[in-house]
């Protein structure tokens, strides 16, 4: 995306210079050889001419400037462009990251939930060898344990998939072995969401582009209207001849063009520019509605987020002292088992709340 972007920028670079090499005279030289039947005699005659012309524009009806000055437009706009496909790289890279960290700490709790529930079933099996508790504990703990070890083949499976795709996000082999390190504390944004919309609108580069597109189509309507207004050229000639009678003349002209009637063709290319920045008009309003609305709706989300991550924390530490006092109680023959299982089940769910928002924030 970042090399498409460059080679568009590239090719506007070029498109100035192709709009300003208007301004610059041209030279050209023509050649021309002839060969001859007389009407009254059967010898053959030859004849050569060569000449050589500099022509420049003094005045084009404001066509070539418009030209220059759309070409700049759209190479201002090809610049943002190549900023936006960065910002898109950088974002997409950020978040393949964390996701891979995220995979891999759902990993870690989904193989802890599976250890608590083995030490729990040997603590059920031992009970039930002696009596204490019936077939029934036993059964239901190896079911659970049974499902924490499929969670925990599907969080593998998760962590290689996201792995695999931060690896190709980066150009890497696809066995190349990697190790993230995790984020450190949580930034917070202070701000309000009104200066979180300010900031979008004034620094995203995709609305810049948008913006430099509707100048191009506002000086489209100028290059449009030159084609009622006169050309004025001035050229010099220099001719060589081989007939005996001719000189070797040179001349120099003004030329002054003036389209006096085109059957309307002129008056259509206005209105289709004048129409093509009405639309340009139109879409960057939508690229600023659009833009107010994502970040308004990144804005609340990451409140969410934040509030979520400090709840989900306080829900760790009451769960994770819920889940000690049913293991006390249940070895102490006070508490059942499904009161452990229920109370493992609930840490574990708090345990990836707490990690989902965290990464989410």
């Amino acid at each position: 995306a970042i090399k498409a972007a460059e080679a568009e920028t590239a090719k506007t670079a070029w498109l100035i210079k192709e709009n300003r090499a208007a301004h610059l005279p041209t030279l050209s030289a023509n050649h021309l050889q002839s060969r001859n039947h007389p009407n009254a005699a059967d010898s053959l005659s030859n004849s050569r001419s060569t000449s050589l012309e500099a022509k420049t524009t003094l005045y084009s009806g404001g066509l070539n400037e418009g030209l220059v000055t759309q070409a700049k437009e759209l190479y201002t706009g090809a610049q943002y462009n190549l900023a936006y496909a960065k910002q898109q790289v950088i974002t997409n890279t950020y978040l393949a990251y964390y996701n891979v960290l995220q995979a891999e700490k759902n990993v870690a709790l989904a193989e802890e939930a599976v250890q608590r529930l083995t030490q729990h079933l040997s603590i059920v099996q031992a009970q039930y060898a002696e009596g204490i508790v019936i077939k029934s504990d036993v059964l239901r703990t190896e079911v659970e344990l049974a499902q924490a070890e499929q969670n925990y083949s599907k969080a593998q499976n998760a962590y290689k998939l996201a792995s695999s795709q931060f690896i190709t996000l980066l150009g890497l082999p696809a066995d190349q072995d990697i190790t993230l390190a995790d984020i450190g504390e949580l930034s917070a944004y202070d701000g309000t969401v009104v200066q979180a919309v300010q900031t979008a609108l004034a620094r995203r580069t995709d609305l810049k582009q948008t913006f430099q597109e509707e100048k191009a189509a506002q000086q489209g309507i100028r290059i449009a209207k030159s084609g009622h207004l006169p050309t004025v050229s001035l050229s010099f000639k220099k001719e060589w001849q081989t007939l005996e009678a001719s000189a070797d003349p040179w001349s120099t002209q003004v030329a002054v063009s003036l389209n006096l009637f085109d059957g309307s063709k002129t008056k259509a290319k206005i209105k289709q520019a004048e129409w093509e920045t009405t639309k340009t008009h139109e879409l960057l309003q939508q690229k600023t509605e659009q833009i107010t609305l994502e970040t308004k709706e990144a804005y609340f989300n990451m409140q969410n987020a934040r509030t979520a991550v400090a709840i989900a924390s306080q829900v760790v530490a009451k769960a994770e002292e819920d889940y000690s006092i049913a293991q006390v109680r249940y070895q102490a023959g006070v508490g059942s088992n499904l009161d452990v299982i229920d109370s493992q089940g609930a840490l574990t769910s708090a345990k990836l709340n707490y990690t989902n928002a965290r990464y989410d924030y």
